[in-house]
C-alpha cells in the first residue's frame, strides 16, 4: 500500500500537464492532491490517538503511534512560551513519513466522492485536534491552499453556517456545498412563494397570524443560501445581502427560540437543501445582486406616481415627498425582495442622522392589514403590479433610471 502510494505522489511529481482551470466552489483532486494530502497527514497527527482507524494496518498504527510519542515529548519539554522547530514539519523517519501519508490518504478516502462522506469522516478529528492543541491550529488549517471539498470537511458549523473562530476575516470563505447558483441570485428576504413551497412544514407549526416569524424565516434562509453559494460566516453573509447585522442576529435568535427547544432546526436545514436543488436545476435563475445595485439610487418618478394615484381621492397627501419616499420603498422592496426598513430611502435619512419615523410610519399606514382596504389597499395592489412590471423590465435589459413603461393605466 506504501509502494502504491508512492507510485501516485511520483505520478504528480512528474506530470507535465497543468490541470484545467475551474471554478473556486469545485474541486480538482488532481490539483490539491499534494496540499490535501499534507494537510490531512497534520490532523492525523494532531488528533492521534483517534485517527488510529484510518491506519490501514496495525504495523502502520506503531508506526505512527511511535512519531506521535517523540513529537509529542518534544513539544511538552520545550521551555515555557518558546515554540518547537518545525513543530509542522514531516517525520524524519521515512517509515514514520510513509505510515502517516498513508493514514492520511485512507482519511481522504476516494478523490472527488460527495462531501457529507467527508465530512463525517473529518469532522470528529478536526474537533480533537483544535480542542487539543494550541488556540491558533483551527487557523492554521484555514490558511492551508486545500481544495474546497477539504476546506468544506473542515470548516467548524453552528447551525448551518461556519464558526468565525475570533477571525472574522479569515483568508478562506468556502462555500459549503457545490452549487450551480451564484450569491447574486439570492434576495434579502426569500420570496413568500419560495417559502410556501419549501418550508410548510415549518410555517405550518406557527401561529397563522403571527406575521413576524415567516419574515425572520425569510431573512435566515437567505443568509444560509449565501453562505451555501459564497461562504463565509453568517455576518459577512448579511453584509453581502445588504442585511444589517443587528438585523440577521435578530432573526437568528427569534428562530432559535423557536426551532431549538423542540429539535426542529433540521427541518430549516432541509428545506433550505431543498430550495438550492431547485436553484441549481434552473437555468432562468433571478439576478437580485442586480436588482439592488438598478435601483440603488432610484426613485419612483412623479409621472409614474400619479398614475398609481389616479383616482384615490381618498388617499392623502399624495403628491408630498413622503408618500413618493413610501411608494419608492415599496417598489424597492417587492423588486429586489428586500427589506423596506433596509431601502434606500430609509437608509439615506440614518446616513443623514436623520429621522425615519415619519417615513416607516406611512409605510406602515400603507401595509398593516387593518388598513388594507379602500384606497390603501388599491394603491398596495397597483404598486405591486408596478413594481412586477419593472422587475420584468429589468430582466429584460432595462437600466432602471426609469420605471416601467406604462402598459396599462391603473
Amino acid at each position: 500500500m506504501m509502494l502504491a502510494l508512492q507510485r501516485r505522489i511520483d505520478r504528480h511529481l512528474t506530470a507535465t500537464e497543468h490541470p484545467p482551470a475551474i471554478s473556486s466552489n469545485y474541486s480538482n483532486p488532481e490539483q490539491h492532491f499534494f496540499s490535501d494530502l499534507i494537510a490531512a497527514a497534520q490532523l492525523i497527527r494532531l488528533s492521534w490517538p483517534d485517527s488510529a482507524r484510518f491506519a490501514p494496518s496495525s504495523a502502520v498504527a506503531d508506526l505512527i503511534a511511535r512519531h506521535v510519542a517523540a513529537w509529542t515529548a518534544l513539544r511538552e519539554n520545550r521551555s515555557p512560551g518558546r515554540r518547537v522547530r518545525d513543530a509542522w514539519a514531516a517525520p524524519k523517519d521515512p517509515a514514520e513519513c510513509g505510515a502517516l501519508l498513508l493514514a492520511a490518504d485512507t482519511l481522504l478516502g476516494g478523490r472527488g466522492q460527495d462531501d457529507l462522506a467527508l465530512r463525517e469522516r473529518i469532522q470528529p478529528l478536526a474537533t480533537a485536534a483544535f480542542t487539543r492543541n494550541e488556540a491558533n491550529t483551527g487557523a492554521a488549517f484555514r490558511r492551508m491552499d486545500v481544495s474546497p471539498d477539504l476546506s468544506r470537511a473542515l470548516a467548524q458549523r453552528s447551525l448551518g453556517f461556519n464558526r468565525a473562530g475570533g477571525h472574522h476575516h479569515a483568508r478562506q470563505h468556502v462555500p459549503s456545498r457545490q452549487v450551480h447558483f451564484g450569491i447574486e441570485h439570492v434576495p434579502a428576504l426569500l420570496p413568500e412563494a419560495w417559502i410556501g413551497a419549501h418550508f410548510g412544514d415549518l410555517t405550518s407549526l406557527w401561529d397563522s397570524g403571527d406575521v413576524w416569524k415567516p419574515r425572520h424565516l425569510r431573512r435566515v434562509a437567505s443568509l444560509k443560501l449565501v453562505e451555501m453559494a459564497g461562504g463565509g460566516t453568517w455576518p459577512q453573509c448579511a453584509v453581502i445581502l445588504g442585511v444589517p447585522w443587528i438585523a440577521a442576529q435578530r432573526s437568528l435568535a427569534v428562530l432559535k427560540r423557536s426551532l431549538l427547544p423542540g429539535g426542529l432546526w433540521p427541518l430549516l436545514d432541509t428545506a433550505v437543501e431543498t430550495l438550492a436543488q431547485e436553484l441549481d436545476a434552473d437555468p432562468l435563475n433571478v439576478n437580485f445582486a442586480a436588482r439592488r445595485r438598478a435601483l440603488r439610487t432610484w426613485q419612483i418618478p412623479v409621472k409614474d406616481l400619479a398614475a398609481l394615484t389616479e383616482g384615490l381621492v381618498r388617499l392623502a397627501n399624495v403628491e408630498s415627498p413622503l408618500t413618493r419616499a413610501a411608494v419608492t420603498a415599496l417598489v424597492w422592496a417587492r423588486v429586489t425582495q428586500g427589506d423596506h426598513l433596509h431601502s434606500p430611502s430609509i437608509e439615506a435619512l440614518r446616513r443623514a442622522r436623520q429621522s425615519t419615523k415619519p417615513l416607516v410610519s406611512a409605510i406602515g399606514q400603507l401595509q398593516t392589514p387593518s388598513n388594507r382596504r379602500g384606497a390603501r389597499l388599491r394603491i398596495l395592489q397597483r404598486i405591486s403590479e408596478y413594481a412586477d412590471d419593472f422587475a420584468q423590465a429589468l430582466n429584460e435589459g432595462a437600466d432602471g433610471a426609469e420605471g416601467p413603461a406604462t402598459r396599462k393605466r391603473p
